[in-house]
């Protein structure tokens, strides 16, 4: 029996208010997993003019809470940020 099999038999001997919850979990996985499309240019020009009409850091910081998906920002995402390098060395002559 394949994995999809067995998962189906399971789903059908559960209760209606438990296949719910199933199913409620397999939409916040593909949430998860899913990857956000690029905005065409005209998608993005749209976007430019609607943020012109924000004036105020409240209004920005509503406006970037409803597109950005927070939930998706994890410990590991900005895990390799920082340039660890010690950077040039210099050699002081005195």
């Amino acid at each position: 029996m394949t994995i999809e099999q067995t998962v189906i038999q399971t789903f059908r001997e559960l209760p209606p208010d438990k296949q719910q919850e199933v199913l409620d979990f397999i939409q916040f996985i593909k949430e998860k997993l899913s990857v956000k499309k690029p905005l065409s240019i005209s998608e993005h020009q749209k976007s430019l003019r609607e943020s012109k009409d924000i004036t105020d850091f409240w209004s920005a910081l509503q406006d970037f809470r409803q597109r950005v998906d927070l939930e998706s920002i994890d410990d590991d995402t900005f895990e390799n940020l920082r340039d660890k390098s010690p950077g040039r060395e210099v050699n002081c002559i005195f």
